[in-house]
């Protein structure tokens, strides 16, 4: 089914833009830290944020609807459907850590970082079994 392969094609273009959002994500947190504000690379965080979100779990959806078609039923690749499921949760997480983020709000802010980190890792372990299942 050649579904597949555009599934896997669409969400490595959205693993990439997450990682580009962790990059800003970091970059920020460290400006913070050495007491320097970045108000442009905050401004393409925010921005990009809820598109990453929209396409993450647009992708996790497809991929379940694909593979229901396809095979009949999710588990038939646990680890990857596992772990997608995974990341959509941690990606709604993150995005809703960020409403509630205040300026001062250190606590709110060292969660999203922390669910950024762990969306970036599940999403390279997402992309290794994604291609092992492809090729």
């Amino acid at each position: 089914m050649y579904l597949r392969y555009m599934h896997g094609a669409f969400n490595l273009c959205v693993a990439g833009l997450v990682f580009y959002q962790f990059a800003l994500g970091r970059g920020l947190m460290k400006a913070r830290i050495a007491g320097q504000a970045d108000p442009e690379r905050s401004k393409r965080h925010r921005r990009m944020g809820p598109i990453a979100v929209a396409a993450g779990v647009l992708g996790f959806t497809a991929g379940t609807t694909l593979i229901i078609l396809d095979k009949g039923s999710v588990l038939v690749y646990p680890v990857h459907f596992v772990t997608g499921a995974l990341i959509a949760l941690l990606l709604v997480s993150a995005f809703m850590l960020s409403i509630k983020m205040g300026s001062g709000d250190q606590l709110t802010r060292k969660r999203h970082g922390r669910v950024g980190m762990a969306i970036a890792t599940l999403y390279l372990v997402q992309v290794i079994v994604g291609l092992g299942i492809l090729l």
